[in-house]
């Protein structure tokens, strides 16, 4: 039994290794997590409509589009880190596709909002 004990000892000391570095390394998980925390943030308050009571109609603005737009694109950053560290499902690709495809959206709506308030900078999109 007391021959085994330096074994032991040197596999736990090994495992206990593994685990500091693993700790140390970037996860997957985390950029996911935080894509979808960006995401959620985005969907509950940057791009929700705004409603004006005087007029009883919801309003939008290019200011309003454009942080909408630009949380979107860091949720999807995120989400796009993760799967390059190894998490890719069916519900990640599909969340990605479906991200950018929104992205797309925005962008056009951000473009027409923007013309439509007269702005002239229209083309100065964030991100790019």
């Amino acid at each position: 039994m007391r021959a085994h004990a330096p074994s032991l000892v040197l596999t736990a000391a090994l495992a206990l290794a593994s685990m500091a570095t693993s700790a140390c390394k970037e996860s997957g998980n985390d950029y996911y997590a935080e894509g979808l925390r960006l995401l959620g943030e985005a969907e509950r308050g940057d791009c929700k409509l705004g409603f004006d009571r005087a007029s009883g109609q919801q309003v939008i603005n290019a200011e309003r589009v454009r942080t909408c737009l630009e949380k979107t694109k860091a949720g999807l950053e995120q989400l796009q880190k993760a799967r390059e560290l190894g998490v890719d499902h069916r519900e990640m690709s599909d969340l990605i596709e479906k991200t950018e495809l929104e992205v797309e959206r925005l962008e056009k709506m951000y473009k027409m909002v923007s013309r439509m308030q007269g702005q002239k900078n229209f083309e100065d999109l964030p991100g790019t």
